[in-house]
């Protein structure tokens, strides 16, 4: 009995457990389903006050693009230009400009009309970058004294030195120094003489067959196989290199150029202000390149500055002028080494790649060149820059920048401000994303997303095509690229001597390389990782007889 008693005791409390259990269950169901009734309930409510109350009751402001999850940075980071064409595409029907998205917690007004992109380049008042640059320094390295200090304005007095009588920032006096060195000028006229000469010492066969990016196993006398973009990557930015500091920064540090090119394939990293944890692959190079720019600038002057560009020796006097140490000179001065290096190089690689599969252009190319060389050596850099005399290089120019240009402007809003009759407020972002201006059929024409040189020489609207208010490629207003002359100049003369010199061809049949839509850059896009171009440099008869 006393086991009947403990078996009935045993199962009366199984079964009241397993109804508690149960009621729990039910509780806990329905404690998740009036937690999701809540979730959804104060979704709505978000979504419907941010894109619909909210514009009703501030109709003088950008609308924003919708979105499910509380921000854009997802596709923002995987294609920044895709995000901006399906919201331009968004808010076609309205005719919405400019409009609003959200990403990375910053709301962006994006401005796609060129009237309103000039009002964005004409307002230094209310619009500035100079947060950009504050923010970059800082994450490099700068110091807060450094960063103070080269923002503010300086006495307006006579000194030494370039001129500054208006009292301009070091920031706005650095700018300025470089359009005098790199507008056409005399100084520039120096640069054009170095440039030709490197160009007429180093692209031989002999050379090209001893570089490091040269398959010697497939190398003879009279042609060898290398890889295009890598090959590109390392003249451009040797040559940078040569230009602005001599052979004085590869004697300290030989390896400086493959660490910049190392660091310039992940500097969206850099731009994305990643933590150092999580993008070693950019700070490692980057350091190194800041810690020998610092042993640079701890040589004896007598020892470098002979060497060095009028623009390197004028910026290290008037920065020491105020005070800058060495730490963060060679920080400053790292930034003025990726700035000359980072386009170049890609474009080239572009310009070759688009001609090597429109064979047509190669023939106009040397038959517009021809005048510039003596022989297969040029001597005379500026007849090349002349669009009236080579106006087909200057289409095949133009038309690389436009389609592999990929950078923005941006600019943060500083004050309330009016632009195309929206109110955009203080403590945002405006945004002038250029490839969408340069992409819109209104300014490109018919196929705007193809390659196609002769848009720029076939019409009389094409040929006014370069004073459209639509045509950004180097940006705008104050932060104009200084460089733009010396970049066309250095990349057309580079291209002009190979075709002189050689003929180049696509080894095998490969596809187009396809450009890195996924990684931010400062002005032309990135190949693909993987899509390098494998080409075959070969002797031209014409060009030895």
């Amino acid at each position: 009995m006393l086991v009947d008693f403990i078996l009935e005791d045993t199962v009366a409390l199984t079964r009241h457990l397993l109804l508690a259990a149960e009621d729990h269950a039910t509780s806990h169901s329905i404690l998740r389903g009036l937690l999701c009734v809540v979730i959804v309930l104060a979704w709505t409510a978000w979504r419907c006050w941010k894109f619909t109350v909210y514009p009703w009751l501030h109709p003088d402001e950008p609308k924003e693009l919708p979105y499910f999850i509380p921000t854009h940075g997802a596709s923002f980071f995987k294609d920044s230009n895709g995000l901006l064409e399906r919201a331009r595409r968004y808010f076609a029907s309205t005719g919405t400009t400019p409009f609003a998205l959200t990403a990375f917690g910053h709301t962006f007004y994006v401005v796609t009309h060129p009237k309103d992109s000039a009002a964005v380049y004409r307002n230094t008042e209310s619009l500035s970058f100079d947060e950009f640059v504050q923010a970059l320094m800082r994450f490099n390295g700068n110091d807060e004294w450094t960063i103070k200090n080269v923002h503010q304005p300086l006495p307006a007095t006579t000194k030494a030195g370039f001129a500054n009588p208006e009292g301009l920032s070091m920031i706005s006096l650095t700018q300025r120094m470089h359009m005098h060195q790199l507008h056409p000028g005399e100084k520039m006229a120096v640069f054009q003489l170095q440039i030709r000469d490197w160009l007429n010492r180093k692209l031989t066969l002999d050379v090209l067959a001893s570089t490091d990016s040269t398959d010697t196993g497939q190398s003879s006398v009279d042609s060898v196989e290398l890889p295009l973009y890598q090959w590109t990557s390392d003249w451009f930015v040797r040559l940078g290199q040569h230009l602005y500091f001599g052979d004085v920064l590869e004697r300290v540090d030989p390896e400086y150029t493959d660490n910049f090119v190392v660091f310039d394939e992940v500097i969206w990293k850099m731009l994305y202000q990643y933590p150092s944890l999580l993008c070693r692959d950019m700070t490692v190079p980057r350091d190194r390149m800041i810690a020998s720019m610092k042993a640079y600038l701890q040589l004896h002057p007598n020892e470098r500055r002979g060497q060095a560009a009028w623009l390197i020796n004028g910026l290290e006097d008037e920065f020491r002028g105020i005070g800058v140490d060495d730490n963060n000179l060679a920080i400053l001065f790292f930034h003025l080494y990726f700035a000359i290096n980072t386009n170049s190089r890609k474009t080239s690689f572009w310009v070759l790649t688009h001609m090597m599969r429109n064979p047509s252009y190669i023939a106009a190319f040397r038959s517009e060149t021809a005048p510039a060389f003596d022989g297969d050596d040029l001597v005379d850099m500026a007849y090349i820059q002349d669009a009236d005399k080579c106006p087909t290089v200057d289409a095949i120019w133009l038309e690389t920048l436009r389609v592999a240009g990929w950078a923005a402007s941006v600019r943060l809003v500083a004050h309330d401000v009016v632009i195309g009759g929206k109110v955009l407020r203080a403590g945002n972002r405006i945004m002038v994303p250029h490839r969408l201006l340069h992409f819109d059929s209104a300014f490109a024409g018919d196929e705007p997303t193809a390659w196609r040189p002769g848009r720029w020489l076939d019409s009389d609207a094409g040929r006014k095509m370069n004073k459209s208010p639509s045509w950004h490629p180097f940006g705008g207003g104050k932060t104009v690229c200084s460089g733009r002359f010396l970049a066309k100049g250095m990349v057309m003369a580079f291209v002009s001597t190979i075709l002189r010199r050689f003929d180049i061809e696509a080894v095998g049949n490969p596809p187009m390389p396809q450009p890195d839509v996924g990684r931010p850059v400062l002005g032309i896009i990135s190949v693909m990782e993987g899509q390098d171009y494998r080409v075959k440099v070969t002797r031209r008869k014409e060009a030895s007889a």
